[in-house]
């Protein structure tokens, strides 16, 4: 089994884990609306002051590249269940992405 040292879960309220098993590593697989499974690493979570909350994910994918693409989803509550929404507001992805670059110890990118 192949550990590394470290958390990538980058969780604000870290109880110190310690090393993983790469067995173990936050991901999640997602089912879109026309059926198709898409499997994501979890970068961190984002709390705004309204209490809503963000899930900051990356699609595991093959090719392997220095760029790394995001993708926010809204976590609502249906049922009981959590369900996660791509958020489509450009100002509120904004300010979302503005706060994991925060928490994740990041200088904002100048567009």
């Amino acid at each position: 089994m192949e550990e590394f040292g470290g958390c990538s879960g980058s969780c604000s309220s870290c109880a110190g884990c310690g090393p993983m098993d790469m067995e173990s590593l936050p991901v999640l697989t997602l089912t879109d609306e026309n059926g198709k499974e898409t499997t994501f690493e979890k970068l961190d979570v984002v709390v705004l002051e309204d209490g809503r909350s963000f899930l900051i994910v990356s699609e595991i994918t093959e090719n392997i590249s220095e760029e790394v693409e995001i993708v926010i989803l809204e976590i609502k509550t249906e049922d009981g269940e959590n369900v996660y929404d791509t958020l489509t507001d450009k100002e509120l992805q904004k300010e979302v992405y503005k706060r994991f670059l925060k928490q994740q110890g990041i200088e904002e990118v100048q567009e």
